[in-house]
């Protein structure tokens, strides 16, 4: 049950540092729109980007939440 305690937090607490990092980095990219004459407004870039945002998030939770998981699995089993 430990094992699938750590699975299952590893994988929130990446999902939210990593979905948080990409929103922010957007944010920080549409706003910076502004200042090109010749750019997409900041609600029109957001909505082309977000299907590859989510996918981005989905595939580096996936990487960075095994690798955590996996540490802290194998840390708890050494402890244990």
């Amino acid at each position: 049950m430990k094992y699938l305690l750590i699975f299952l937090g590893s994988y929130a607490l990446t999902y939210y540092i990593i979905n948080t990092l990409i929103e922010t980095r957007l944010q920080d990219m549409a706003d910076a729109l502004r200042h090109q004459p010749d750019a997409p407004t900041a609600a029109q870039f957001l909505r082309e980007v977000k299907a590859s945002a989510q996918a981005s998030t989905l595939e580096y939770t996936l990487i960075a939440g095994t690798v955590i998981a996996a540490l802290l699995s194998t840390l708890a089993w050494w402890l244990a």
